[in-house]
């Protein structure tokens, strides 16, 4: 198999030793193919509400507005006010957007297109749950809508499977995957000392995670990410966001999808902090004293038509893997879906610096036979910076 792979705008041809070496005169040459685009981008412009506003005060019952809610209306949480989940965003009939959002008025609250912080959490209402899959989940086909300026955490102590799920991969059909919902400057955490399992489950279609931070998402001998996605269509927007998970910052693929031949598509990544704190790598000033699972920081396993630009990727090291921070690597997951495959993918003007190692692009799953899933093809890497790669405080190959 060839890998092309452009760097600082020189065009490299990359051939994979389980097909031959560079000596071979029986290798098959291929012709030079550019990855397709995606073909359709979230919009996540603002739209502005036609219905009425429902206020919610704390104490009252927050389910029951999203419930009584028509597409149209916004509802506004009093920022500092706690409201006790979960929460269902159900299936709604009509036009319009649905918007769930904090009762801080425009100023001072950041603007759109201004990432939130961890000190913005005072101008938030905080939504919370001990119990159950997470703390906003979407019905079957819930559609249409916006979380605007929401604080989301797991009741103090608790561990949580996943905070937010727009999708659980248990729908049948395309018809039945939630659709069209933005988080919008929101504040996602696990609890500091158990961290959650992920932050957002990303299994629909038009879905996306925009101007938000996204943190605190560790475990121990289990995988974590603050985003993954999955069992959803797409297509899919992760924007503008600070995200923090030990196994994985951003993950697609590592499930096998229920609906047969589905690949996760249309996928833009851009402008996101993807890191990991200092604070759990074992020997660094300031460890917290517990080693949680850290893999790598951009992994896909089954993708389709992938945009990765401009992002920050940094602080990622030797421990449950090798200390790659940006894994191709196709994955059959569970040996239900050989249609996974990853292809047309572009990682282009990114940073990523302070890992064990670069990249680890694979033309087939070496998990499994070569019939049980697809092979890679139409991979673009160019104009990145690759800055302080492996060396004794990373580990890893430095390759």
């Amino acid at each position: 198999m060839y890998a092309i792979v452009a760097a600082a705008g020189l065009l490299i041809l990359l051939l994979t030793p389980a097909f031959g070496c560079a000596s071979s005169p029986s290798v098959e040459r291929r012709e030079t193919v550019a990855p397709e685009p995606p073909r359709e981008y979230v919009d996540t412009s603002l739209v502005p509400s036609t219905g009425q506003t429902i206020r919610v005060h704390e104490g009252d019952d927050l389910q029951d507005a999203i419930d009584t809610a028509q597409l149209g209306d916004t509802i506004v949480l009093d920022a500092g006010a706690t409201f006790k989940g979960p929460f269902l965003l159900p299936r709604k009939t009509g036009t319009g957007w649905v918007t769930i959002r904090t009762s801080t008025p425009d100023k001072p609250f950041p603007a759109p297109g201004t990432r939130v912080s961890p000190a913005h959490a005072p101008l938030m209402p905080k939504l919370i749950s001990w119990k159950g899959e997470g703390v906003v989940l979407a019905d079957r086909g819930a559609h249409h809508y916006r979380l605007i300026g929401l604080e989301v955490v797991p009741s103090e102590g608790s561990f949580l499977y996943s905070l937010i799920w727009f999708g659980t991969n248990r729908e049948q059909s395309l018809e039945e995957q939630p659709h069209h919902i933005i988080v919008d400057r929101c504040y996602i955490h696990g609890d500091p000392k158990k961290g959650s399992r992920r932050g957002v489950a990303l299994n629909g279609r038009h879905l996306a995670v925009v101007d938000s931070h996204v943190s605190d998402f560790k475990g121990v001998g289990e995988d974590t990410q603050a985003i993954l996605g999955w069992g959803g269509a797409g297509p899919f927007k992760i924007s503008n966001n600070y995200l923090e998970g030990a196994g994985e910052n951003i993950m697609f693929g590592g499930g096998d999808p229920i609906i047969k031949d589905l690949v996760p598509s249309d996928i833009e990544v851009r402008g996101n902090h993807m890191a990991k704190p200092l604070r759990w790598k074992k020997n660094e000033p300031g460890f917290e004293g517990t080693q949680w699972t850290v893999k790598n920081i951009f992994e896909l396993k089954n993708a389709r038509r992938v945009l990765v630009e401009g992002n920050v990727m940094e602080y990622n090291w030797e421990e449950s893997q090798s200390g790659f921070a940006v894994l191709f690597t196709v994955r059959n997951q569970e040996g239900t879906a050989p249609w996974s495959v990853v292809e047309d993918v572009q990682l282009v003007n990114n940073i990523i610096r302070h890992t064990g190692s670069g990249i680890n692009l694979l033309g087939h799953d070496n998990n499994r036979p070569r019939d049980q899933s697809q092979e890679t093809k139409r991979i673009l890497i160019r104009n990145n910076l690759w800055e302080d790669i492996g060396n004794e405080r990373w580990g890893g190959t430095g390759i």
